[in-house]
């Protein structure tokens, strides 16, 4: 990626179970450790078997201890089988939610951004297809998208929001009504490297404006950000990985915990 002054790339990502296998690769006008260690492990789909997505890391993080409980147990049976019946699409971020395993059908690359998506390629069937080919694929009603991450340090938030909305009207017009969840940008630790929260609430602030203006009824933006934000308005430690950017199992939680809720499912 370019940016528009310096060039300076942020891998990161953990492994499974002790770490989450999470690739990503950012861009900061500040500065950030090099490490290239590559992995990848593969996401499959529950009603048919057939590969969805690799989830590419090419960096180790130690997760805190607290991130070895079994939280599926915390989702009531209802809420399980709404998050069973998502397709996840984003970036690094979002790919936590498959190497994790909250998640069966996630589509999420290193280096995704609202303005390059259409760039990349997704695993499906076996073969490598574009992002609307592997929505149309998953046949599923019910999409969550989460990124944003990598666009906060490259264009403006009214740029971001241009060539979200494109993807999404996209989106839309290759499914048959299904509903489409806008998750929020999540927030970093106050020691971050990477960028700052006031950034990222700006960005999540005209996210939400653009979709209420959009007069799309199947479009929901919602906040995850607010339950992993402490009294400062950073990430919780509870929920930051050593980069203090990627998230821990328990923000994972949160992040599940809060689309349930604001999409109605209890």
């Amino acid at each position: 990626m370019i940016l528009k002054k310096n060039i300076i790339r942020v891998i990161s990502a953990a492994l499974i179970p002790a770490v989450l296998l999470c690739g990503c690769m950012d861009i900061s006008r500040r500065e950030f450790i090099y490490v290239d260690f590559p992995a990848e492990t593969t996401v499959y789909s529950e009603s048919t078997g057939a590969e969805i997505t690799t989830v590419t890391s090419q960096a180790y993080i130690t997760l805190p201890e607290d991130d070895n409980e079994n939280l599926h147990a915390f989702f009531t049976p209802q809420q399980q089988s709404f998050i069973n019946s998502c397709f996840f699409m984003g970036d690094s971020i979002c790919s936590g939610l498959g190497a994790y395993g909250f998640v069966k059908s996630c589509c999420a690359k290193a280096g995704v951004a609202a303005r390059n998506i259409e760039e990349f390629t997704f695993d499906s069937g076996g073969s490598q297809v574009a992002p609307l080919t592997a929505i149309v694929n998953s046949g599923s009603k019910n999409l969550v998208f989460l990124m944003g991450t990598n666009d906060v340090n490259i264009e403006s938030s009214e740029e971001y929001c241009t060539y979200y909305s494109s993807f999404l009207r996209k989106a839309e017009a290759v499914t048959n009504g299904a509903a489409i969840y806008i998750l929020a940008i999540t927030p970093v630790t106050s020691n971050s490297s990477f960028c700052y929260n006031y950034e990222i609430d700006e960005f999540n602030r005209k996210l939400k404006e653009m979709i209420e203006a959009s007069g799309k009824p199947s479009w929901h933006y919602i906040d995850i950000s607010l339950d992993l934000k402490d009294a400062d308005g950073n990430l919780k430690p509870i929920y930051a990985s050593e980069d203090g950017l990627h998230l821990t199992r328990s923000a994972y939680y949160s992040i599940l915990s809060t689309l349930c809720r604001d999409a109605g499912i209890s």
